[in-house]
């Protein structure tokens, strides 16, 4: 424990009066919060000015100070307590003309806190070159340090920050060369740590074309302060390797305002990109597919039409007895909801004075259905013999169609209903696999439906009986058949048409034909649905029976 002593009441030895006015120096060393020692190495006494003791919070005289350099247990924080003696012991050791400078913590001893202050010495010695006084100043560090100290801990945080982010940011300086990485852009350019990349340029990673493209926008960043935002970038790398990025570029600038250089943000879109381009060629190639299917459809359209009837002829007959002629007037309407339908009718002459009227509905739309509705036309040929009995006629259908599902693999069907009608017997016959009933409107303007025994649709029941009904022709009847696209039309709250409101609007709107029958039913539809399309093929086919 060295006396504490205030160094301006001694006088130093090389000073002259006169000429060095010790008090302005200790005006100067306030000023600049900084405070001079002077140990004396031989006896261990040690001399403090004032500011020395203020900042180990002791009163300026009568109190003892310790000695930093021979009890530094008293006053230096312990882990800079070794630190600290080594440092001077190696500077009292080997003569130099450099001065000591050691940083430490000095505890307050009033208010037990700490302080950060630095140590600075100079030594005198002996002829035998042996240090005998060391004399030098303390200055109070503790703002610039605890700054120091918070930027670093700030700068730890930004590192780990950027680090963790799977982001590729860097700094470039003015030159476009690498300053700062993390370690997502040192793994991208296929280095170590992200000190590998400073001081590169781009030319040590991509192509020419490449480089040439960011420095120019990068010399524009630098010179216009306008950044760049999200910009997909392709990157052609050294040995021919393609990428792609989502890029933003960013002005750097100093704290005088000056442009240091830019900052780059960028993240790898490569998997993104290529798996567009991948959809790009495939929708390319769907989209001349789908221009090739349609022009198929559009054939196999026109071919639907042309194996379709377009006029039906009248049919009729004359009464030996010489009471006049009845007349069977036919009209139909045919409208696919897509280019070729599952809708199929057929209307042909049955012996001398008998028509049959067959309409189909293949399950399902499109192509597939009109495959099965044109494979319906030809099987019909095979069973014309039978067409004045309907049961059988549907009969004979229904094994055809259940042996080509069968050997097919397919789970398929059609709904028919087949109406056989004979003008000198005056009756109808009528057998339906699975459809819906015709719509008759009695010569008394009366619209009902026919009691019809149920049967199940042609193609799932190789067996399956189909029963028939009759009814008795009467002249000014007339009879629609239809498909379920119009009795299962539905208007915006998804509610079904159903065929009781068709019969309604036919007995409120009484027609003049069967042209005007079919063309209300079709209006009647229309006007349920509010809407100019269909979600259904829509088949009808109608016959009237005129006498003349």
């Amino acid at each position: 424990m060295a006396m504490s002593r205030d160094a301006d009441s001694n006088r130093p030895a090389n000073s002259v009066p006169g000429v060095f006015n010790w008090g302005l120096v200790r005006k100067a060393l306030r000023a600049a919060e900084e405070g001079v020692y002077c140990w004396n190495i031989n006896s261990g006494e040690i001399y403090y000015t004032e500011q020395c003791l203020r900042m180990m919070g002791l009163p300026v005289r009568g109190e003892l100070a310790p000695n930093i350099f021979t009890t530094p247990e008293l006053t230096i924080h312990e882990e800079d307590r070794q630190y600290f003696m080594n440092a001077v012991q190696r500077y009292l050791d080997r003569p130099t003309s450099s001065p000591l400078r050691v940083e430490v913590r000095l505890l307050n001893l009033r208010s037990r806190g700490w302080r950060w202050i630095r140590v600075n010495g100079l030594a005198e010695r002996g002829k035998d070159k042996k240090p005998t006084q060391l004399v030098g100043v303390w200055v109070d560090i503790t703002r610039r340090k605890m700054a120091d100290m918070h930027a670093m801990e700030d700068r730890d945080l930004f590192r780990t920050l950027i680090n963790y982010l799977p982001d590729n940011i860097y700094y470039k300086n003015r030159e476009s060369r690498f300053v700062m990485a993390n370690e997502a852009t040192a793994r991208k350019m296929g280095v170590r740590t992200p000190s590998d990349l400073i001081g590169c340029k781009d030319t040590h990673f991509f192509a020419d074309e490449t480089t040439e493209i960011a420095r120019q926008e990068e010399l524009e960043i630098m010179r216009s302060g306008q950044a760049i935002t999200n910009r997909l970038h392709k990157e052609n790398w050294k040995g021919g390797k393609n990428s792609w990025c989502k890029l933003s570029k960013f002005p750097w600038y100093a704290a005088d305002g000056s442009v240091k250089g830019i900052v780059g943000i960028s993240s790898d879109v490569t998997e993104l990109v290529e798996a567009q381009q991948r959809y790009q060629r495939m929708a390319e190639q769907l989209d001349q597919r789908n221009r090739a299917l349609e022009k198929e459809i559009s054939l196999a359209r026109e071919i639907q039409q042309a194996l379709q009837s377009q006029r039906i002829p009248n049919r009729e007959w004359i009464n030996e007895n010489g009471d006049g002629k009845l007349l069977a007037s036919f009209h139909h309407i045919y409208r696919p909801c897509t280019g070729v339908a599952g809708d199929c009718f057929e209307v042909f002459p049955v012996g001398e004075s008998g028509v049959g009227m067959l309409i189909c509905d293949v399950m399902g739309h499109g192509v597939r259905a009109a495959l099965i509705a044109a494979m319906l036309r030809g099987l019909l040929e095979q069973f014309v013999s039978l067409a004045d009995t309907p049961g059988l006629f549907l009969s004979s259908l229904n094994r055809q169609l259940w042996a080509i599902f069968e050997r097919a693999n397919l789970t398929m069907f059609t709904t028919a209903c087949y109406v056989y009608f004979d003008l000198r017997k005056h009756r109808l016959t009528i057998a339906t696999a699975g459809h819906p009933a015709p719509i008759v409107l009695g010569a008394d303007g009366k619209a009902f439906l026919p009691l019809l025994r149920r049967s199940p649709a042609l193609g799932l029941i190789e067996n399956a009986p189909f029963r028939e009904s009759e009814l008795e022709l009467e002249a000014g009847m007339k009879l629609m058949l239809y498909t379920d696209g119009l009795p299962e039309a539905r208007n915006r709250e998804g509610e079904e048409m159903g065929a009781g409101r068709v019969m309604d609007f036919l007995q409120q709107n009484p027609p003049l034909n069967i042209k005007d029958m079919l063309d209300f039913s079709l209006a009647c539809m229309q006007s349920f649905t509010q809407s100019p399309t269909q979600d259904d093929d829509i088949c009808l086919l109608g016959v009237e029976f005129i006498r003349e």
